[in-house]
């Protein structure tokens, strides 16, 4: 089931979205002074210095330029703080590769179309290069000349529906860029800047910080102490998962995690002071715990007796991947966590892993995605023509084996059919001898029925039919027309519904709106 909104203004939530607010006072009640893992929650807000006297709801995403449908994880987690009287959070994923998402924008090419075109932040080879293989916290801030020229490039080849936001939110942007020296700072100023046109407020933790932080090493420390029944219920959990959703593929929605000459893979990342960033294994011999990260030659022996503050000090550094990530931040860091739909089918997994480690049921989280388009109307036109594509393709079967039904299912061609076809057939239908030929088709059809007159009745039929199919030939090549105008469109159409464009080609009216579908949802419930 694909769950990402399809038209212009369309949200998903799951669950109900008029539940949150009761799920949030649950998963207080109940996680929020239980231990977990060795660890209480409250006592882990208390020492990463987030409040512990009222909700916390946290939403995370990698540090890129967001769409709206990213925004709108970020609006629902203010406006469910603010119905609890809690506190917004969001988690910059900065332990992210920029390469796993690609930033596009809208731009005409000089023919009145359409194209995607991808964009990039840095103008040097070196700095290109270097974003292709280094985490978002080693990378600095855009080069100025780069988004100067993204911007620019609207100013001459943007289409109008963009280029008014463009420009509204350019100088901010590169404003915005003085006294930033990492790309965290600069997201970090997109999300206020967007908090400001919304209205709203957050609180931001930054991944890589906090995956330095004691809370988790102890975390870590508890994983890599229990691995072995760890990384079974992980694997169980992901088989089940499959089995669920009937899944045969094995890597979907990840893979199984290996043991290879005596190492076990584990769902953690591991980087060192040179940014190299890749999975990470262990084993364990007695009381020594041996790490080794994939592609580098060095090992890291740790005491398992004294492992948490060994970590501490290594120069090795752990980042989490997505089910121990998903996994921390709701054992401890929140009450409610908010998820886009990907994120979602991660947590199915997470879920099951949590019960099969704790034998309790996991808290309550959310999801919710919306689709805006950079110019609706025209998605709305063109997707209308290609509405049209496949009515195209029936009525042309239909006009080689029964062209009387221009005559007799007029109301079916004048509702799938584009008016620009109507001329052409209205003028086949006042041709008299066409109608005749219909006229006698129809009845001859009627004739088929008596054993008697079918043979002779048969021949007749296929002898009109050919006459009426040749008189089509003007309906035949307004479809053709009709056909190749809309194939010249598709790139057009396609580019114009991709709903992943940076929030500066929306005008500010998007993000109000967003905001109060949300407020609304909230409130009356999924519509």
């Amino acid at each position: 089931m694909n769950k990402t909104p399809k038209h212009h203004g369309e949200f998903y939530f799951e669950p109900n979205p008029a539940q949150w607010k009761t799920a949030v006072l649950q998963n207080r009640e109940n996680f929020s002074n239980k231990t977990l893992w060795g660890q209480i929650p409250s006592e882990v807000r208390a020492s990463l210095k987030m409040p512990t006297d009222c909700p916390v709801i946290l939403s995370g995403h990698q540090p890129i330029f967001f769409y709206p449908g990213i925004w709108a994880k970020c609006l629902a987690a203010s406006e469910l703080a603010q119905s609890v009287s809690g506190a917004a959070y969001h988690k910059i994923t900065d332990t992210a590769l920029a390469p796993e998402f690609v930033h596009s924008i809208p731009e005409a090419d000089g023919k009145g179309k359409i194209r995607r075109r991808e964009v990039d932040f840095f103008s040097t080879n070196q700095m290109k290069n270097q974003e292709k293989a280094v985490p978002y916290t080693f990378l600095p801030p855009p080069d100025p000349a780069a988004l100067g020229k993204i911007l620019l490039d609207f100013s001459f080849f943007g289409s109008a529906s963009v280029q008014s936001s463009t420009k509204w939110f350019g100088e901010k942007l590169i404003q915005g860029l003085k006294n930033k020296t990492s790309w965290n700072q600069y997201h970090t100023f997109t999300l206020q800047l967007l908090d400001q046109i919304s209205g709203t407020e957050r609180s931001i933790v930054e991944g890589s910080s906090l995956w330095a932080s004691e809370p988790f090493i102890n975390f870590l420390s508890y994983w890599l102490i229990h691995m072995a029944e760890l990384n079974e219920s992980y694997n169980s959990s992901l088989n089940e998962y499959r089995k669920i959703k009937s899944i045969t593929h094995e890597i979907e929605p990840m893979p199984n995690l290996k043991f290879e000459n005596w190492y076990s893979e584990l769902p953690f990342w591991g980087t060192n002071k040179g940014h190299h960033r890749d999975t990470l294994w262990a084993k364990t011999d007695g009381k020594v715990i041996t790490l080794k990260v994939k592609g580098l030659d060095v090992q890291y022996d740790f005491h398992l007796d004294n492992l948490s503050h060994e970590l501490a000090v290594s120069s090795l550094k752990i980042w989490p991947k997505a089910i121990p990530q998903s996994l921390f931040l709701r054992m401890y860091l929140c009450d409610f966590f908010i998820h886009g739909i990907g994120g979602g089918v991660y947590e199915e997994v997470g879920n099951l892993f949590f019960q099969k480690t704790t034998q309790i049921a996991p808290p309550v989280y959310g999801i919710v995605s919306a689709t805006y388009l950079v110019d609706p109307k025209e998605s709305e036109t063109l997707n209308s023509m290609a509405d049209h594509e496949k009515a195209l393709e029936l009525w042309g079967r239909v006009l080689q084996q029964n062209p009387e039904y221009l005559f007799t299912r007029q109301a079916d061609w004048k509702r799938d059919l584009p008016s620009s076809l109507h001329g052409a057939i209205e003028s086949y239908l006042k041709n008299p001898s066409f109608k005749k030929m219909a006229q006698e088709k129809i009845a001859l059809l009627a004739a088929l029925k008596e054993t008697v007159k079918k043979q002779d009745a048969g021949k007749k039929i296929k002898e009109l039919n050919g006459k009426l199919f040749e008189g089509c030939g003007e309906v035949l090549k307004a479809m053709e027309k009709f056909r190749l105008e809309t194939e010249s469109i598709k790139a057009t159409r396609e580019a114009l519904a991709y709903r992943e464009y940076p929030f500066f080609c929306f005008e500010e009216s998007v993000f109000l709106d967003m905001k109060e579908k949300i407020k609304r949802a909230l409130v009356e419930g999924r519509k």
